[in-house]
């Protein structure tokens, strides 16, 4: 009974510490990764904030989720979304540290990025819903046979067009996470299942 209230526990906090990731790289100004820098490009050219817009075009992939599995809306990668908006307009509204130079933006960003990816690999042990990025991934591989690498290549190709299209923060930044987040979580996601295993 404690260690499933310990993984449910995981999900909120994931998703607090993956937003407190993503704020510290859209503040380093050295690049977020696809889909973030579609948000802030979507927040720059339209208004509304950066947490409003996950919520907005999270919404609009569960349908789309939705349309392509003939099912109903999953209302738990509803409620993921809606934890993760909330709490990146959060983060956005009380950190107001922003690097001036090339060494503060390198670190603010790769703190971002360890940040970003330990909060994927504790949330996923409360083994509720993924975002609707990610879902959408899952989809497509079931859907249309694709391999998952294809998929998440499809899936952040596209928002990495529209994040250049609308002047989002897509630098050196965007490079890195694209290579470097899936080796992370795949480190750190085993330690947080030991972890959790050893709860009696």
């Amino acid at each position: 009974m404690y260690k499933f209230i310990m993984r449910t526990l995981c999900y909120p906090a994931g998703l607090i510490i993956k937003s407190l990731g993503i704020t510290l790289m859209i503040g380093s100004r050295a690049g977020t990764d696809a889909w973030n820098g579609l948000y802030v490009g979507m927040s720059d050219q339209f208004g509304f904030t950066v947490g409003t817009w996950v919520i907005l075009i999270g919404m609009l992939i569960i349908l789309l989720n939705a349309g392509l599995k003939k099912g109903k809306p999953d209302l738990f990668s509803l409620l993921t979304v809606l934890i993760l908006g909330t709490c990146i307009d959060f983060w956005l509204n009380i950190l107001s540290f922003y690097p001036v130079n090339r060494l503060e933006q390198m670190l603010t960003f790769w703190a971002g990025l360890i940040c970003t990816c330990f909060g994927i690999s504790v949330y996923v042990q409360g083994k509720f819903a993924l975002t609707p990025c990610d879902d959408l991934m899952y989809v497509l591989c079931r859907r249309f046979g694709l391999s998952l690498a294809v998929s998440k290549t499809l899936t952040d190709g596209c928002a990495l067009v529209f994040a250049l299209m609308l002047h989002g923060p897509i630098s050196v930044g965007t490079v890195i996470f694209t290579f470097l987040s899936g080796p992370l979580v795949q480190f750190f996601a085993p330690k947080i299942d030991g972890l959790l295993e050893q709860v009696k």
